[in-house]
């Protein structure tokens, strides 16, 4: 069972956990001078849940424990939005991504 983006009006740990893949890793190595190429792309959020939900690893080429600075990020974000079942949940859920090989080295969704 895939999880919506938004319950209630608030988006979901996983929504969460998506844009952080996508958006925040692509423009944080934007701003590190290490850019993606243009083509680059990056799964769907219903791409991702399903592969979540499907517990399977899709590349065991990228499959891996999550990085330091991963690590280092989220007590960041703990600090600034609480240590509660959401953030729990978020990242969670990117830990399972990094597990699964559905990120690439630079930290971004594959496609």
């Amino acid at each position: 069972m895939t999880s919506p983006a938004v319950i209630n009006g608030k988006f979901t740990p996983e929504f969460a956990a998506y844009t952080k893949l996508t958006l925040v890793n692509r423009l944080q190595n934007e701003l590190n001078g290490s850019s993606q190429p243009q083509s680059s792309r990056s799964m769907t959020f219903e791409e991702l849940m399903t592969a979540l939900d499907n517990q399977r690893v899709i590349n065991p080429g990228f499959a891996r424990q999550t990085p330091s600075d991963e690590e280092e990020y989220n007590r960041i974000y703990q600090q600034q939005h609480g240590q509660n079942m959401i953030t729990r949940h978020r990242y969670e859920a990117i830990m399972r991504a990094y597990q699964l090989g559905l990120v690439d080295l630079n930290g971004v969704l594959i496609m």
